[in-house]
């Protein structure tokens, strides 16, 4: 992966002598959320793809055990996210990864009872490495139907999708991958995905390790905040300007001008060594 970037799913056995399946679990999951131990604010929990609203499984702001068996009873998923900010062996695990790749890397996971479905019919703006941890999970996928999705471009719940989801349904998946435990499916952003439980007796467990992937729009947007060195890109421009349509837009080629000249001076290879030091350790990239 480190040379030729996956563009199509791929399942791969968890190498024996792994510390994953240790790490991160189904008894450990559901015993944060049973326990209540886990932070409310990270979790949701949905059925069919409609996401309750939090009032329905905490009380005082605090994750309710009692509640969190009620909806898991009623066939409710549970998603916990962001697992790498309040659990120290995936926080680990993530910036590992992100010391290895350049890449951040996020975790969520996810809960569902035997015979339901979570979320339903998206797309993801990211490489996602889905660990299955226990039980089983059916993953129907079908071909990118955007083109290298990105943030908030092209995202899947910002765009509708309802006709195309009844076209999914009609053609079929392109391709069924159901995932046993102990395997890992790696799946490229922007594949369409549909995953459930509904054949499956017992609770599904999985974990989605979500690569935050580099790209030129990255390098461009630093590019752009380093011109706040250029002097005349940060000259006032006057209101009468900004609210004169024709008059602004001559602002804008000024920019543009300016910009071009100062990306034309910009040394690389001075820049280069300070994105792989932000590459290595932002923990929050902008562009998520």
């Amino acid at each position: 992966m480190m040379t030729d970037w996956p563009t199509t799913p791929a399942v791969h056995e968890v190498p024996p002598g792994s510390a994953l399946p240790k790490i991160a679990n189904a008894n450990l999951l559901n015993t944060y959320l049973t326990t209540g131990c886990a932070p409310a604010d990270e979790i949701n929990v949905l059925k069919d793809g409609a996401v309750r609203h939090p009032r329905g499984y905490t009380t005082a702001g605090k994750l309710d055990p009692s509640k969190v068996r009620m909806w898991l009873e009623r066939g409710y998923s549970f998603q916990m996210r962001n697992l790498d900010r309040w659990y120290p062996p995936l926080h680990a695990m993530c910036r590992a990864i992100q010391q290895e790749t350049g890449f951040g890397c996020y975790v969520t996971a996810f809960l569902t009872p035997g015979g339901t479905q979570g979320l339903d019919y998206h797309w993801d703006q990211a490489m996602a490495i889905i660990y299955q941890a226990a039980g089983r999970k059916t993953w129907e996928l079908w071909r990118p139907a955007v083109d290298q999705p990105h943030h908030t471009h092209l995202a899947s719940n910002r765009t509708p999708i309802g006709d195309q989801i009844q076209q999914w349904k009609a053609d079929g998946p392109d391709e069924t991958i159901t995932l046993q435990a102990g395997q890992i499916l790696v799946l490229p952003r922007g594949w369409v995905h549909n995953p459930h439980a509904f054949d499956e007796p017992e609770q599904s467990v999985h974990l989605t390790f979500t690569v935050r992937e580099r790209s030129g729009i990255w390098i461009g947007e630093r590019l752009t905040r380093a011109a706040i060195a250029s002097t005349p890109l940060r000259n006032v421009i006057t209101p009468s300007r900004v609210i004169d349509q024709e008059a602004l837009a001559e602002e804008v080629q000024t920019a543009r001008n300016h910009l071009i000249a100062w990306l034309s001076e910009v040394d690389t290879k001075a820049l280069a060594p300070e994105l792989l030091a932000v590459a290595r350790t932002e923990l929050e990239p902008d562009y998520l």
